[in-house]
């Protein structure tokens, strides 16, 4: 979640150094994005009602992986087109409504977690875990801006593919060896 978040706050500056006026990206990332963060989060609900949570988070994850190859490919394109502004509203688009799926699963997993803990200690326990995982994408997003500085776009990216790669893996891992792969029984 961390690179998705650094991707989400960076893809944004790059869009305004080279194709996009403040106005525009106003509108599609402060506006049509978001809904799209919101529509992600109802669709996560949703797909919970009808599959398990790890079959969700392993198939998420991979198209969240391939979804920031594509965005990173976006980089290379400097030269502003009517093309590359429909691939970069897709872009941040496709990235908000995964992010809305992915807290949706987070939260989820959190609660089952947080169920698990001794009666006395569960809304603590949650609280708890939902501090750590705000406190980790807000302290990223703030890493990320000086990561891109010191080492331009494309190679903060690259980062950022590497760190959501590792994050595929270690959930597929999860999935098949952690307390997840019981809830993948049973499922398509």
């Amino acid at each position: 979640m961390l690179s998705e978040q650094g991707a989400i706050t960076m893809f944004p500056m790059f869009l305004l150094d080279h194709h996009m006026t403040a106005r525009e990206l106003g509108m599609w990332n402060g506006v049509v994005a978001m809904a799209f963060s919101i529509c992600g989060s109802s669709a996560g609900g949703f797909l919970l009602s009808r599959y398990s949570i790890g079959l969700l988070m392993r198939r998420v994850f991979v198209i969240r992986t391939i979804s920031m190859v594509l965005q990173c490919s976006l980089l290379t394109v400097l030269e502003p087109s009517p093309l590359m502004k429909g691939m970069a509203v897709l872009s941040l688009s496709v990235q908000h409504f995964i992010a809305g799926l992915i807290t949706t699963l987070t939260f989820t997993s959190m609660m089952n977690c947080t169920q698990r803990a001794e009666e006395s200690i569960q809304a603590t326990h949650y609280s708890f875990l939902a501090t750590l995982e705000v406190l980790g994408k807000l302290s990223f997003s703030a890493l990320a801006g000086g990561m891109v500085d010191t080492v331009g776009f494309p190679i903060a990216f690259l980062l950022f593919l590497f760190l959501t790669s590792s994050s595929a893996l270690h959930v597929w891992r999860a999935t098949e060896t952690g307390i997840l792969k019981e809830q993948l029984k049973g499922q398509p």
